[in-house]
This record gives structure tokens, C-alpha cells and sequence, in this order.
């Protein structure tokens, strides 16, 4: 009887077979991963640059003329002619979001330091038209509906009283520094002129 010979051809085949698929299967796995990491990358990616252009873009602007005002018709003694009430309004920027007024903070400062001035504002029973002292306010909102938000369109008066601070003696400079909870700070510098009137214009 012959016997007969063994052949191993088929199982090599097989095997080669198990291993392209175990390679397929491990490349493919791999590739998911990659592109997972890949898109969350990139997603993330966008996420800074969108929150590194809101904070670095100012969403309000002064709009119109920044007013000082001596203290008399408000009540406080003038002092030898000095301001303590400065008055302006602002709105949102084109293409700004909305500011939440309400949580939105205001820095005075001038040579001799540096103040934050509280806000004074009753927005369940309307606006607050003269602030206490060292207080800031806002007197109206036009142009829209009467919120906490500054949203398109609108423009919002706003009042700073800085006697409590310190008052603006003539020829002395400051600084309203307008901190939104989002967004660039918006810096509002001026110098009192030379004599200090009841109104005058600052430039």
C-alpha cells in the first residue's frame, strides 16, 4: 500500500488568509481612531479661535458725545469746580451679541488710583435715573425693549456719579474702563477742561 503523502499548501493558504484579515481589521480599527482624534481635534481647534476672537473683539462702542457734569444739579457741592457726574451711551458694535448690562462692570481710574463703581439699578422697577454716589446706572434704554440685555438697535444712557471716588478736578484725565462678561473691555479716556462748568463736552 502507498502511502499517502501529506500536503500543506491549503493551510498556508489559510493561514495568510487570517492574517491579511487580522491586518484589515487592525488598520481599520487604527484609521477610526485617527480620524476620531482628528475631528476632535479640530473641533476643539475651532472652539479656542471662537472664543479667542469673542473676547478679543469689542461688542460696544460710545455712541455720540462723552458729557461731564458739575455736581450741583445733583445735589453735591461743587468744590471749587470740580465734575462728578459724567454721562454717555453706548451700543452694541455691528455684528456684536448682546451684553448683559446687569453683569457688566465699571472701572474708574485716574492719576491717583484706580476705583470700581458699583451698580445701581432697579431692573424690576425700572431704570435708576441719578445714582448714588460712586455708583454708575443705567437712565434708558431706547430703541428696543427695556432689559438687562443691550441688543441690536438699542442704545443705552448711561450715568456715572464718581464723587464718592473722586471728583474730576480741571485739567485732570480719567479712565471708564466698561467690562462686559464677554467681550473686549471698552476704555473710555478724557481730560476736564481747563475750567469746569456746569455741562461741557469731554474730548
Amino acid at each position: 500500500m502507498k502511502a499517502l503523502s501529506g500536503s500543506e499548501e491549503a493551510f498556508t493558504g489559510l493561514e495568510a488568509a487570517i492574517v491579511l484579515i487580522a491586518f484589515v481589521v487592525v488598520a481599520a480599527v487604527f484609521s477610526y481612531v485617527v480620524l476620531g482624534a482628528g475631528f476632535f481635534t479640530t473641533q476643539k481647534s475651532q472652539e479656542v479661535v471662537h472664543a479667542g476672537v469673542t473676547a478679543a473683539s469689542s461688542n460696544i462702542v460710545v455712541l455720540g458725545d462723552v458729557y461731564g457734569f458739575n455736581g450741583t444739579p445733583f445735589g453735591d457741592v461743587a468744590m471749587g469746580g470740580t465734575m462728578t457726574r459724567i454721562n454717555f451711551t453706548i451700543g452694541l458694535s455691528a455684528g456684536g451679541t448682546p451684553i448683559d448690562l446687569q453683569r457688566t462692570t465699571l472701572v474708574y481710574s485716574n492719576a491717583t488710583g484706580r476705583y470700581e463703581i458699583g451698580q445701581f439699578a432697579s431692573w424690576n422697577n425700572g431704570l435708576g435715573g441719578t445714582p448714588p454716589n460712586g455708583n454708575w446706572t443705567v437712565v434708558r434704554i431706547s430703541g428696543g425693549d427695556v432689559n438687562n440685555l443691550l441688543e441690536k438697535g438699542e442704545q443705552a444712557d448711561i450715568a456715572v456719579r464718581i464723587f464718592g471716588a473722586r471728583p474730576v478736578i480741571a485739567r485732570d484725565w480719567f479712565t471708564l474702563e466698561i467690562q462686559p462678561i464677554e467681550g473686549a473691555t471698552l476704555t473710555i479716556r478724557k481730560t476736564a477742561p481747563g475750567a469746569i462748568d456746569i455741562v461741557q463736552k469731554l474730548f
